[in-house]
């Protein structure tokens, strides 16, 4: 998976509903996670497959079945041929199923109007305009102003602008962050690397640990673990398991270099770089 499709899967939750609003105008009140996987192939092996040149030259797949069963799921496997024959062989397919059962058929043999495979949508999301996307109090939606409309002379304004939006929107330095390293990476997609790495180098790294949830979680731990050899050598490792909490959090995501983090949990670069290592042999 590419690092753009990464951060797009990241966010969708975040920027579902509103970026589909925008994009297809669409009122949605309700979402339901449907859990399918898709399949990468389907194997099938058709029945009879001929390529064809007729008489004025003209070149078309045949695919027929023979079937015995009146099978009502017939229509969907022929339409899964289809796509398959089409998207590999780039000329017309010809579908023909030959029944041999006694009885009169009933099964469908044309997938309805809402069924049919015709083609897409597509949508463009540099056509959004980008106040629009602006308005947004959403950081994972906010960063997506950056592949919007605006004039190249504006770059560096829309990247100043997008960065103020961040930190006015972000609940956290983590969250902030994590924006942050996305908005440097969805700006190779229009060139803008330079000026964004630019204006993103001039904010400093303020992130306070103590206010990390795990960096907390650490500090329990060290509380109940230390009571037995008094509370403040129980506070030390407290800490020290917190900073390790959220050292290896970052790591995990991938959002920050291994120089940014050490300079985040004020420890020195060795210790990072031994933690990266750590999870690299688990």
């Amino acid at each position: 998976m590419g690092e753009f499709d990464k951060i797009i899967k990241e966010n969708i939750e975040a920027i579902f509903v509103p970026l589909l609003e925008k994009l297809l105008n669409l009122s949605i009140n309700k979402t339901i996670e449907i859990k399918d996987k898709l399949q990468v192939t389907i194997e099938r092996e058709p029945d009879y497959l001929k390529k064809i040149i007729d008489h004025e030259g003209r070149e078309f797949i045949l695919h027929l079945e023979f079937q015995t069963q009146d099978d009502h799921e017939m229509v969907y496997r022929m339409a899964e041929y289809k796509a398959i024959l089409q998207r590999k062989h780039r000329i017309p397919v010809k579908q023909c199923v030959i029944y041999l059962g006694a009885r009169k058929p009933t099964m469908r043999t044309r997938l309805t109007e809402e069924e049919q495979i015709i083609g897409f949508d597509l949508r463009n999301i540099s056509d959004l305009p980008i106040q629009k996307v602006l308005e947004s109090t959403i950081p994972e939606e906010i960063i997506l102003a950056i592949l919007t409309d605006y004039p190249s002379a504006d770059a560096e304004h829309v990247v100043s602008e997008i960065i103020r939006k961040l930190q006015s929107n972000a609940s956290d330095e983590i969250q902030l962050n994590k924006a942050i390293q996305q908005l440097l990476i969805l700006s190779r997609l229009r060139n803008l690397e330079t000026i964004t790495k630019e204006k993103t180098d001039q904010m400093p790294i303020t992130y306070d640990i103590t206010e990390d949830g795990l960096y907390k979680q650490g500090i329990e731990i060290g509380r109940e673990e230390g009571l037995e050899e008094g509370i403040e050598q129980g506070k030390v490792e407290g800490r020290q398991e917190g900073k390790d909490y959220m050292i290896i959090r970052a790591l995990q995501q991938g959002l920050l270099n291994i120089e940014q983090i050490a300079e985040m949990a004020e420890v020195e670069l060795s210790y990072v770089m031994k933690l990266d290592q750590d999870l690299s042999d688990l």
